[in-house]
């Protein structure tokens, strides 16, 4: 029985240990790292449109880290993604419904819908831009300004 507990407890501590990750980037990694893995995975920056592009599961999307706000020097505070859609309206919708049935949602507001994705206390706000979809991603070391 002690076994069986002890296993249980490991299990539990495994699950807990692991951050949120974003295309397999530990979000809660030390800056150096989340940097070495983004450029591992392809995303270069475009400095005409002040922020890293590159492609995720087949689609064209543009990233921004905010290591600024942060409570821990070497942190990301926040990743913002931007995701081009022909139709932002309706994709908005489609994302929100899927959203709802994935993750918790905590509010809503004029800025979008927030869910709380990770036991960690990371956070989405998903919002509506002219040019498609936002995704931003709160770290537990986000500092509001």
């Amino acid at each position: 029985m002690k076994k069986i507990m002890f296993a249980l407890l490991a299990m539990v501590l495994c699950v807990n240990a692991n951050a949120f990750k974003f295309d397999g980037i530990d979000l809660n990694a030390n800056q150096n790292q989340i940097a070495a893995e983004i450029s591992k995975k392809g995303y270069v920056y475009d400095a005409g449109l002040g922020c890293l592009k590159g492609v995720c599961q087949g689609t064209e999307i543009f990233l921004n880290l905010d290591y600024k706000n942060v409570s821990t020097n070497g942190k990301v505070g926040q990743l913002t993604v931007d995701i081009p859609m022909n139709a932002p309206a309706t994709a908005f919708i489609n994302a929100t419904q899927l959203f709802n049935v994935i993750y918790h949602l905590t509010g809503s507001s004029a800025e979008g819908n927030t869910y709380l994705v990770d036991e960690d206390g990371t956070t989405l706000t998903l919002s509506q831009t002219s040019q498609g979809l936002r995704l931003n991603y709160k770290t537990p070391y986000f500092k509001q300004k």
